[in-house]
């Protein structure tokens, strides 16, 4: 139909017709192609600055994590610190029930060892989580024998790589004796029973 009128139309004007109708359908064409690309290229637009913020947010994270696990390796290692300090409560025992043992082979005559319970240390507002296992013992112990040897027996028992705490050391000769005068002083470790959380 379109074609037939412009058959009926001259020369001149028919080519006018001709550019018309072709500027006509290239700019339909360009509305409706393009459009299609348009709304593919802003969902990709928004896509992306979405993935954008992910990242953003996913390397706060990372931040934070590695943020965190610093200070956990700090934590950790503090504790690690705190407990070499410390004995088990093994180890106490065996430092307790081995003193006469450890007075005998230093020539000294065990008269007294009262050995205490368990005591939880004092805990603030203000202190470490980790203070919650931590408990003291002490042992009040008597002694009898030379001054040399009552020094060397003080001296190894206070030489550990634990902290042993010695305090009130009291040392006098019975009444009437002339020699091995009496020692009497009381031992004091730290202990970390982390076992005995919940109760």
């Amino acid at each position: 139909m379109i074609i037939e009128k412009l058959a009926k139309v001259d020369g001149p004007k028919r080519k006018s017709a001709g550019i018309l109708a072709v500027l006509v359908i290239a700019g339909i064409c360009y509305l409706i192609i393009p459009g299609g690309f348009v709304a593919k290229l802003r969902a990709s637009k928004t896509e992306y600055t979405d993935m954008q913020t992910t990242y953003a947010d996913t390397t706060e994270y990372d931040a934070d994590f590695l943020s965190l696990q610093t200070r956990l390796k700090d934590i950790e290692q503090k504790l690690e610190e705190q407990k070499q300090i410390c004995f088990s409560s093994k180890q106490a025992f065996l430092f307790f029930e081995n003193m006469d043992t450890l007075a005998v082979a230093h020539n000294l005559e065990p008269i007294s060892r009262v050995i205490s319970k368990l005591q939880s240390l004092t805990v603030t507002e203000e202190a470490e989580p980790e203070q919650q296992f931590l408990k003291t013992q002490s042992a009040n112990i008597i002694v009898a024998g030379n001054y040399f040897d009552i020094v060397d027996f003080v001296n190894e028992l206070a030489n550990r790589p634990q902290s042993v705490r010695m305090t009130g050391l009291n040392i006098a000769l019975p009444p009437g004796a002339k020699f091995n005068p009496n020692a009497s002083f009381d031992v004091t470790v730290l202990l970390y029973l982390s076992e005995e959380v919940g109760k």
